[in-house]
């Protein structure tokens, strides 16, 4: 064979590693954004991100309706599930553990996971 023929395979060969290995990053950047919804639509999960409140992720990957703003806001709907406010509430978990303080003020970490339940009192 040629030098030539040679080198365009060695380069072909780089450039579809880096395709592949790209394409590998997006899949798995895309699957990290996903929301979990399960128990109908009772509970939700999904991944925090380095330095963003929970309450600012949960706002971008589902339809949220909150009493409040900010530190101070209630979540009453998740993705059109409301919370009957006489016998129900949206309860917020980070790693499966009942969060002390409020989704506004909770600023997550890449290696979270965040969970809201639909739980009856």
């Amino acid at each position: 064979m040629k030098k030539r023929t040679i080198i365009i395979y060695i380069v072909s060969a780089l450039l579809l590693a880096a395709v592949a290995t790209t394409a590998v990053f997006i899949y798995n950047d895309n699957k990290a954004n996903q929301v979990q919804l399960a128990n109908n639509g009772k509970e939700v999960t999904y991944k925090g991100k380095d330095g963003v409140t929970a309450l600012a992720l949960l706002s971008q990957k589902t339809k949220t309706t909150t009493s409040g703003t900010g530190a101070n806001a209630f979540v009453t709907s998740i993705d059109s599930v409301t919370a009957n406010p006489k016998s129900q509430y949206w309860a917020f978990y980070v790693n499966d553990k009942a969060s002390m303080v409020g989704a506004g003020s909770y600023v997550t970490k890449s290696s979270d996971t965040i969970t809201w339940k639909l739980t009856t009192f």
